[in-house]
C-alpha cells in the first residue's frame, strides 16, 4: 500500500516579518513617552480647571463621556456609544465600535465584524436601523452588514434593550439605531482628512499579492444663514481598496445518517440500514458524512466605496427640514483553488464516531476533484430620507419619508476535473481544526496516468471536466412612511402624549435558479486550457494558522479561472443569459411584506416612593400581509457524471403560485424609571415584541444541492422556506440598575427575562413534482409555528472608570440562559435530521458573551485593547442542515499620537490571536467549516482643520 504525503513546500514570509518589526519599534516608540506621561503625575490633574468644574480631555474619554449622558437620558433600558466629534470612533467599521457594548456582540466574516447580537442573541432577533429607518440587506436574511458603514463617517448609534410603543417593531433581542451627524445641532464647521495604510498577513501569503491596501476618508460640516432661519451640511466620503483572502477547510452542507460500514472496494455508498420494522440494523453506530470535504485557498480582491450626507433646514424656529442619504458599493472578487474529496460517502469505514453522531475519523475510497473558481459580487446600497418636523404651541407634528434599496450581483465561473481513478484516503479530525488528510493508496491513478503521484501535476487530472456558470441577483428595497404628533402637557403627572402611524412596503426577490452546465468545444489537453496552467500554486503555506494538522503546506495543481473558462467554453460570456430570456425558476425567491402600524402612548415625569420617576406607557398594533411567489417547474433526470448518480434539468415555462398571509400583532410596552439619587437610576420595563423570519424563510421556492452527484431526487430538492411563518414573538421583562459615579466611570446591572411564545418545528410532507413526464412525491421538510412556549432568563453587568494618572477599563459581561428549540429542518433520502439530532437553540444564541478594554489616555498619546468573548452559537445557512459556530474570542490594539492640535497619527492591529472562525454541522462536536483569516495592520494620519 502507498502512503503520500499531502504537504507541499512552503515560502518564508519575509514582508510580514520586517512590517512586524517595524510595528513593534513604532508600538515601543509610542510607549517611551507614555511612560514619561504617567510619570508627570504630580501637582493638579489636567482634567481639573478649577475646584468645582471638571473638564474632560482625552478622545477616548469624551466618548466615554458622551456615550455615559446619552445612556443616562435615554426612556428606555439600553446603551449608547457617540463620538464627541466626527471620527472619533477610532474602529474601522460601526460593527466593531458597537462591540465594545455591553451584551453586543458580532458575527465576524473575513476576518471583520459585520451582523450584530444583542445579549448573546442573534441578528436574527434584534432589528437595524439608520436615523430610525429599516436597512435593506443583501444577505440572505434582515441581518444588516455594518461593516458597510464606515466608523469615520457615523457619529454614534443607541441600543434600546427594551422597547415602546413609538418605535419601530421587530426586535426580540433589541434594537440597534445608527446615527449620523445632524449639522445644525453640531454648531461648528469641520473638514477631515484620514489616510489610513494596512497590511494583511495573509495576502502576504498570495502569490503575486499585495498586502498592501489604503482606505482615504474625508468629511465637511458647516453652517449659513438661510434668511432668518439656518442650514447645514455634512458630507463625507470613503474609498478603500483592500483584500479579505482566507484560508478555508470545508464540506458540503448535506450531511446524511449512515450506520453502514462498507470498506475498500465495495463500491458502495454509506446507507442508513433498518430491518422489515423498521429499527436499525447497520453494522455500526449512526454517523452523519458529507458528500464532499474541501479544502481551499484564496486570492482576494474587496473594493469599498461610501458617500453619507445630511443638508439640515431650519427657515423659522418651529420648522426644521431634514434630508439624508446613503450610498455605498462594494466590489469582491474571489479567485478559489479546492481540491476536493469528492464521493465523501463512498466506502466509509468509521474510526472514530462521537457520542452525538459526529464522524471524527474515518476512511473512504474517492476520486481527488481540482475546481477553479471565481466569483465576482457587487453590493450597491443606496438609503435616502426625508424628515419634515413643525411645532406650534405645545404641538409638534412629524413626517418622515425613506427609501432603502439593496442590490446584489454575482458572477461565478465553476470548473472541475478529476482523477480517473480513485484513491484511498483517511480523514482524522481528533483535537484539530483541520482534519488531517492522509491518502493511504495513490496507485490507481498512477497506473492509470502512467505518472508518479503529484497533486501538483495536472496531467494527474483527467476524468469529468465540466464548466457552469452560476449567476445570482438579490433586490432588496424598502419604501417607509411614518407620521407621529407629540402634545406636551402642562399637567403635573403626564409630561406629553404621542400616536403615530407607519406603512412599509418591503420587496425581497432573489433570482437564484441562473446556474448552467455548459457544453464544452474544448478539453483540459487542449492548447488553451494547457496555456492556463499555473506554474505556481496560489498562496505559501495553506492553513498556516491551523496548529497540528498535516495539511499545513498543502498545494496542488491551479489554473487561471478566466482563461480556463474562455478556454472550455470557447467565450468568456458563455453561460449569460440572453436579453429578453426569463430566467425564472424554481430556486427563485420573491416575497413582499406590507405592514400598518399605529401606536399611541403616553410620558409621564412625576414623584414615586419620595423620588422623582419618569417613563411612558402604550401600545403598538400591526398588521402585516405577506405574498410569496413560488415558482414550480417540471424536472428532468438524467445519468450523472459517475455511476448511480443523476443531474437534474428544469424544463417548461415556469408555472407562478402566489401564497399569502395576513395577520396582526399587538405589542403593549411599560418603562419605568427612578431617579434613587443624582447618579443613581433604577429602571423597570415591560413589553410584547416579536422578530420577523428572514424572507428566504418565507419563500416558497425550492432549493437544490449542486455540490455533490447525489444518488436520488429526495437527496437534492428540498423546501427553500414556509410563506405561513409567522413572526417568532415574547413577553419580555427588564429591570437596570445604573451608577454614574462620575462622568466617565459607571457602573450598571441589568437582569432580563423573556417568554418566547411562539415556536419553530420541523414539518414533514411530501411534495409532487413532474419529474420525466410523471408525477414524484419528494419529501420535505419545513419549517412551522408551533404553540410551544420557552423561556429565555438573562443577566448583564458593565462597569467603566478612568484614574486620574490616564488608565482606564470598561468591561460588560452578559449571561442568558433558553430552553429554546429549533429542529434541524432537513429531510433527505426520507430521513429526517430532526429524528438523528438534538435541536439547536435560538438563532445566534450565546450562553456567554463579554468583553473588556483597558486603556491609556495621557496628553497627546492614548492606547487601547480590546478583547472580546462568545461561546457558541447556532447559524444557520438558509434552509440546510443546522450549523454552529463555536466559541470565539478576540483581541484588538489602537492608538494615537497628536502631533499638533489638528494632526493625529493612528495605529491599529486587529485578530492579534489569529482566532478562525470554526463551524460543525449538524451536531456540536464535528468539524465542518474553518476559515482562517489572520491578523490584520493600520497605519494612518488624521487631520481636523
Amino acid at each position: 500500500m502507498t502512503s503520500f504525503d499531502v504537504r507541499g513546500a512552503s515560502a518564508a514570509n519575509c514582508n510580514f516579518t520586517k512590517f512586524r518589526s517595524a510595528l513593534l519599534a513604532s508600538a515601543i516608540a509610542f510607549a517611551l513617552p507614555s511612560a514619561a506621561f504617567a510619570q508627570d503625575g504630580a501637582g493638579q490633574d489636567e482634567g481639573e480647571a478649577a475646584e468645582d468644574v471638571i473638564v474632560v480631555t482625552g478622545e477616548i474619554s469624551r466618548t466615554i463621556e458622551s456615550s455615559l449622558a446619552a445612556k443616562r437620558n435615554l426612556d428606555v433600558i439600553g446603551d449608547a456609544i457617540v463620538g464627541d466629534d466626527i471620527g472619533d470612533l477610532p474602529d474601522l467599521s460601526v460593527a466593531e465600535t458597537l462591540e465594545r457594548i455591553v451584551g453586543v456582540t458580532s458575527d465576524r466574516f473575513k476576518g471583520g465584524a459585520s451582523e450584530l447580537s444583542i445579549r448573546g442573541l442573534g441578528a436574527f432577533l434584534g432589528a437595524s436601523f439608520l436615523n430610525g429607518r429599516e436597512i435593506s440587506s443583501g444577505s440572505d436574511g434582515r441581518d444588516v452588514n455594518f461593516g458597510q458603514f464606515p466608523s469615520e463617517l457615523v457619529n454614534g448609534a443607541v441600543i434600546y434593550k427594551s422597547q415602546q410603543a413609538s418605535f419601530v417593531e421587530g426586535g426580540v433581542s433589541g434594537i440597534i439605531e445608527l446615527q449620523t451627524l445632524k449639522p445644525l445641532e453640531y454648531g461648528k464647521r469641520r473638514i477631515q482628512i484620514q489616510a489610513l495604510g494596512g497590511f494583511s498577513e495573509y495576502e502576504d501569503r498570495v502569490t503575486d499579492g499585495d498586502p498592501f491596501n489604503y482606505r482615504l476618508t474625508a468629511s465637511y460640516v458647516d453652517q449659513f444663514q438661510l434668511g432668518d432661519g439656518e442650514l447645514g451640511i455634512a458630507i463625507g466620503g470613503q474609498l478603500r481598496r483592500d483584500t479579505a483572502p482566507e484560508d478555508i477547510y470545508t464540506s458540503s452542507s448535506t450531511y446524511r445518517p449512515c450506520n453502514t460500514i462498507e470498506g475498500i472496494d465495495r463500491s458502495n455508498n454509506c446507507t442508513f440500514s433498518t430491518d422489515a420494522d423498521g429499527n436499525p440494523d447497520g453494522a455500526s453506530d449512526t454517523y452523519f458524512i458529507s458528500n464532499q470535504y474541501i479544502f481551499r485557498a484564496q486570492a482576494t480582491e474587496a473594493d469599498r466605496d461610501a458617500v453619507m450626507a445630511t443638508i439640515q433646514m431650519a427657515p423659522t424656529s418651529n420648522f426644521q427640514i431634514t434630508l439624508d442619504g446613503q450610498y455605498s458599493f462594494r466590489d469582491d472578487i474571489e479567485e478559489r483553488a479546492n481540491l476536493v474529496i469528492a464521493d465523501g460517502r463512498r466506502d466509509i469505514a468509521p474510526i472514530e464516531i462521537s457520542p452525538t453522531g459526529a464522524l471524527l475519523a474515518h476512511s473512504g475510497e474517492t476520486r481527488l476533484e481540482n475546481q477553479s473558481v471565481w466569483r465576482q459580487r457587487t453590493e450597491e446600497y443606496i438609503g435616502v430620507g426625508a424628515n419634515i418636523e413643525w411645532s406650534t404651541g405645545p404641538l409638534t407634528l412629524a413626517a418622515d419619508f425613506s427609501y432603502s434599496q439593496t442590490q446584489r450581483r454575482q458572477d461565478e465561473l465553476d470548473m472541475r476535473i478529476r482523477t480517473n481513478s480513485r484513491v484511498f484516503f483517511e480523514l482524522d479530525s481528533r483535537g484539530l481544526q483541520v482534519p488531517n488528510l492522509t491518502l493511504t493508496d495513490v496507485s490507481a491513478v498512477e497506473e492509470n496516468t502512467g505518472l508518479a503521484f503529484d497533486l501538483n501535476n495536472h496531467d494527474i487530472y483527467t476524468n469529468g471536466a465540466r464548466a457552469r456558470r452560476r449567476l445570482e441577483n438579490v433586490d432588496d428595497g424598502i419604501f417607509g412612511a411614518r407620521f407621529d404628533a407629540t402634545y406636551e402637557t402642562d399637567g403635573s403627572f403626564f409630561r406629553s402624549f404621542q400616536a403615530g402611524f407607519r406603512f412599509a412596503d418591503r420587496q425581497r426577490i432573489q433570482d437564484d435558479g441562473i446556474d448552467q452546465t455548459l457544453s464544452l468545444v474544448a478539453g483540459y489537453d487542449d492548447a488553451g486550457a494547457i496555456a492556463a496552467r499555473n506554474d505556481t500554486f496560489l498562496v505559501d503555506d495553506l492553513f498556516e494558522g491551523a496548529d497540528g494538522t498535516n495539511v499545513q503546506g498543502l498545494s496542488f495543481a491551479t489554473w487561471d479561472p478566466i482563461a480556463l473558462f474562455a478556454a472550455l467554453t470557447g467565450s468568456a460570456d458563455a453561460g449569460l443569459p440572453a436579453a429578453g430570456i426569463s430566467t425564472l425558476s424554481s430556486q427563485d425567491t420573491d416575497v413582499t411584506e406590507k405592514t400598518y402600524a399605529g401606536y399611541v402612548q403616553a410620558n409621564f415625569d412625576t414623584t414615586m416612593f419620595n423620588v422623582p420617576a419618569r417613563g411612558n406607557f402604550g401600545l403598538r398594533g400591526i398588521r402585516t400581509e405577506v405574498t410569496s411567489l413560488g415558482i414550480s417547474s417540471a424536472l428532468e433526470t438524467a445519468p450523472g457524471p459517475s455511476p448511480d448518480t443523476i443531474t437534474i434539468t428544469e424544463v417548461g415555462d415556469p408555472i407562478v403560485n402566489v401564497e399569502q398571509n395576513k395577520f396582526w400583532n399587538w405589542l403593549p410596552s411599560a418603562n419605568l424609571i427612578l431617579e434613587l439619587s443624582d447618579d443613581k437610576l433604577l429602571r423597570f420595563a415591560a413589553y410584547r415584541a416579536i422578530a420577523r423570519p428572514d424572507a428566504f424563510s418565507l419563500s416558497g421556492a425550492l432549493t437544490f444541492d449542486d455540490e455533490a452527484d447525489l444518488g436520488d431526487l429526495g437527496s437534492i430538492v428540498d423546501a427553500a422556506g414556509n410563506p405561513f411563518l409567522e413572526p417568532l414573538s415574547s413577553w419580555n421583562a427588564d429591570v437596570s440598575f445604573e451608577w454614574y459615579a462620575s462622568r466617565t466611570s459607571s457602573l450598571s446591572v441589568a437582569l432580563y427575562a423573556k417568554q418566547l411564545a411562539t415556536g419553530v418545528e420541523t414539518d414533514v410532507t411530501p411534495l409532487t413534482i413532474v419529474v420525466d413526464g410523471a408525477p414524484q412525491d419528494v419529501l420535505v421538510g419545513r419549517s412551522v409555528n408551533s404553540d410551544d412556549k420557552s423561556h429565555l432568563l438573562g443577566f448583564e453587568i458593565a462597569a467603566q472608570h478612568k484614574f486620574d494618572f490616564g488608565l482606564g477599563f470598561q468591561a460588560s459581561y452578559n449571561f442568558a440562559d433558553s430552553d429554546f428549540e429549533f429542529e434541524d429542518p432537513v429531510v433527505v433520502s426520507g430521513l429526517a435530521l430532526a429524528d438523528f439530532t438534538d435541536p439547536a437553540n435560538v438563532v445566534g444564541f450565546s450562553k456567554h458573551t463579554g468583553n473588556a478594554t483597558v486603556f491609556y489616555e495621557r496628553g497627546a498619546f492614548n492606547a487601547r485593547l480590546a478583547y472580546k468573548i462568545r461561546s457558541g452559537y447556532f447559524k444557520p445557512f438558509r434552509n440546510g442542515s443546522n450549523r454552529f459556530t463555536r466559541a470565539q474570542d478576540f483581541l484588538d490594539f489602537s492608538a494615537g499620537f497628536d502631533i499638533t492640535d489638528n494632526i493625529q497619527l493612528r495605529a491599529q492591529v486587529l485578530n492579534i490571536l489569529d482566532e478562525p472562525n470554526i463551524f460543525s454541522r449538524p451536531t456540536l462536536d464535528g468539524v465542518a467549516q474553518a476559515d482562517f483569516s489572520g491578523r490584520r495592520y493600520f497605519l494612518g494620519v488624521r487631520g481636523r482643520f
